[in-house]
């Protein structure tokens, strides 16, 4: 019986022993099938399917400790890895690729975390790629310790060092705007679900007091015929609360876009574009409106549209005089560039690139010119910004020359794709607008209004004429010189002299006056800030002359005069004396004619754009400018004193920290300011 039974007992466990073989056999046979599917996939770019296979392959693979490795990459692939890295470093890394291809970046977090330890020979890319993901996932200090890691064990000069400094200046930039003091003065608010409907709402216009845009919801006539895409881009308007079509004829499957009215609302200009192989290929059109109908659309000369290339995106400026529009045309400083043509008569003549003040190796789109303020917004993706395309601001005249471009910051752009602004017609750039973002989308472009509370301050300071030194104690109050409201009932100046306060958003000129026992009573008048966006005037200095004594007009020697500081601005390249400026000039003349001891020193000064000698000439032509200006006014010219300083002392920086210009700060230096001199 013994023998029986081992015997027995033998033979059961070869069967056990044959029958796990086989299941061996058969679990490594599928777990090497997934990882072929997985790659197979992979090479043709179905990253979701990859991703699944290779999910399953490091769950199903066989052999202690999961170390069933049976292939080994053979030579660097076009996803970073290079000879000899295993398959199990190479599958983790491709599935991080994959969903940071599929744009799901909390799963490429998870799987690019456990990639960057692996060999940084065989995945240079890994640390790069997974800052990109943390910024996606809004971990950005994290994602900057990533880059500058990369950076610092990365010795290659190419493309992904360069993208890797712009992520981190991107980052820098992000932070900062985040940290923002004004983000309560910004409302923005995702438009309603009738005109955010599923798929892609972007690209406002303005057109017989109705948003117009383009959408691709569903085109319900194109539903009967299976073959044709019901989501074709289309434009519509809103009606009363409805959301209808345009009525502008659309060509069948033609798709059709962001148009532009002309101010009488009769012309517009818009995209239609087809796509050929695999590339849209985009060409801008007008229409005319006769008896309330859009007549066909007719395609522009190739002054603007040239085969083979795409011209898209056309805005037509409020005085009808050009048209704006993107286009990869040749001729350009990158890929798509900002373009302008001159309209007569409707025609549009030879197209000119803004040139490289607005326009970068990377992509600028969508542009919009707010005339009232002379701005030109445009989306770029190749300036340091919050990610992807960002909005910017820069001033200048069409045809002319426009100022480095401004991140319009945080809230109005986002981490992800702000493009397509539109001003409804307010004179403050920020107040009433519409613009385009995917910022609360998975996928597509939706319509946002966005308004920014503009609340103006002024602050200044009092001071003795005679001493230069801050007057504590005095009362200052403030009226608006036009209507006579009082802006500042009171408020009395403390030890340092100083005193702020809210103008309500007044654009009249503004009377500040001061009193105080034993000095003289003083006023001035001055104007808002003089950059639309400017939040503050800053060092409006009020001077308070003695009454203990009056003295003869002979000049002291320089160590003992007594100087107020004063200031007024000049636009770029200019030394015409602003509007503005003149009820400042005004109220030193006053000040002058009551005050027969002073004296005033008025020193011109530029910003730092051009050469020295030109910026001498400049900021003396500014300050003569003014002097004439006073001694026309009944001012003794032996009493004035011009003086050209150039460059000299800026009050705020030409560029921001980042490299940036500082449009505000240049406009800030483009001055003259007037000391007021206490004289013998």
């Amino acid at each position: 019986m013994r023998k029986i039974f081992c015997h027995t007992t033998h033979k059961l466990l070869l069967l056990i022993t044959v029958g796990s073989l086989y299941a061996f056999a058969s679990r490594a046979q599928y777990v090497t099938d997934y990882k072929k599917n997985g790659d197979n996939f992979y090479r043709k770019g179905d990253y979701y399917s990859a991703a699944l296979y290779y999910e399953k392959y490091l769950s199903g693979k066989v052999g202690k400790g999961n170390t069933y490795e049976p292939y080994t990459v053979l030579k660097k692939g076009a996803s970073g890895t290079t000879k000899g890295s295993s398959t199990h470093e190479q599958i983790v890394y491709r599935i991080a690729e994959s969903y940071r291809l599929l744009n799901d970046y909390a799963k490429a977090e998870e799987w690019y975390s456990k990639a960057i330890t692996f060999d940084k020979a065989s995945y240079p890319y890994t640390k790069y790629w997974y800052g990109v993901t943390l910024r996606a996932n809004g971990k950005y200090a994290e994602a900057q310790n990533q880059q500058e890691d990369f950076l610092k064990g990365y010795k290659e000069s190419d493309t992904y060092a360069t993208s890797a400094k712009r992520e981190i200046a991107d980052l820098i930039f992000i932070q900062e705007q985040l940290k923002k003091k004004d983000v309560t003065l910004y409302t923005v608010k995702k438009l309603d679900t009738a005109i955010n409907v599923q798929g892609a709402n972007y690209a406002p216009s303005w057109n017989d007091n109705k948003l117009v845009f383009t959408s691709t919801r569903i085109d319900s006539s194109l539903l009967s015929d299976k073959k044709k895409n019901p989501h074709i881009n289309n434009l519509y308007q809103v009606s009363t609360g409805m959301v209808e079509r345009s009525g502008i004829p659309a060509a069948p499957e033609v798709e059709q876009g962001t148009a532009s009215f002309t101010a009488d609302g009769n012309t517009v200009y818009f995209t239609r574009w087809t796509k050929k192989e695999g590339k849209n290929l985009s060409a801008i059109y007008n229409s005319e409106r006769k008896n309330g109908q859009w007549q066909e659309p007719v395609k522009l000369s190739n002054n603007i549209n040239i085969d083979g290339y795409s011209s898209e995106q056309p805005f037509v400026t409020t005085d009808g005089k050009y048209l704006l529009f993107a286009s990869d045309r040749p001729g350009g400083t990158g890929k798509f560039d900002i373009w302008y043509a001159p309209l007569t008569g409707g025609q549009a003549g030879t197209a000119v690139n803004m040139g490289n003040t607005i326009n970068t190796a990377e992509d600028e789109e969508a542009p919009y010119y707010h005339q009232l303020s002379n701005t030109l917004v445009y989306a770029s993706n190749g300036l340091v910004g919050m990610g992807g395309f960002d909005l910017f601001q820069s001033t200048g005249i069409v045809a002319g020359s426009f100022t480095a471009p401004k991140n319009l910051g945080y809230p109005v752009n986002s981490i992800k794709d702000d493009i397509y602004f539109l001003n409804k017609g307010n004179k403050q750039l920020l107040k009433d607008v519409y613009l385009s973002s995917d910022r609360a989308s998975a996928c597509c472009l939706e319509l946002f209004s966005l308004d920014k509370q503009y609340k103006k301050f002024m602050t200044g300071i009092v001071i003795d004429c005679k001493t230069n030194q801050p007057l504590t104690g005095t009362d200052i109050h403030v009226i608006d010189s036009v209507s006579n409201k009082t802006i500042l009932l009171s408020q009395v100046t403390g030890g340092d002299g100083k005193y702020l306060f809210e103008t309500e958003n007044s654009l009249h000129v503004l009377k500040i006056t001061g009193n105080k026992a034993d000095y003289t009573d003083a006023s001035l008048y001055t104007a808002p800030p003089a950059a639309s966006d400017a939040d503050t005037l800053y060092n409006i200095v009020l001077c308070l002359v003695p009454v203990e004594k009056s003295t003869p007009v002979t000049e002291t020697p320089a160590a003992e005069k007594a100087e107020q500081q004063l200031l007024t601005h000049f636009a770029f390249d200019k030394y015409v004396v602003e509007t503005t400026s003149r009820p400042l000039l005004d109220s030193l003349v006053a000040l002058l004619q009551r005050e027969k001891s002073l004296g005033l020193e008025i020193g011109g000064y530029t910003d730092d754009k051009g050469t020295v000698e030109y910026n001498l000439k400049l900021s003396e032509e500014r300050a003569n400018a003014c002097k004439e200006y006073l001694v026309k006014a009944g001012i003794d010219a032996a009493r004035l004193k011009a003086k050209a300083y150039g460059k000299c002392c800026s009050v705020q920086p030409d560029t921001l920290a980042n490299g940036q210009d500082n449009p505000d700060g240049r406009a800030q230096n483009r001055r003259v300011e007037f000391k007021i001199l206490y004289l013998k």
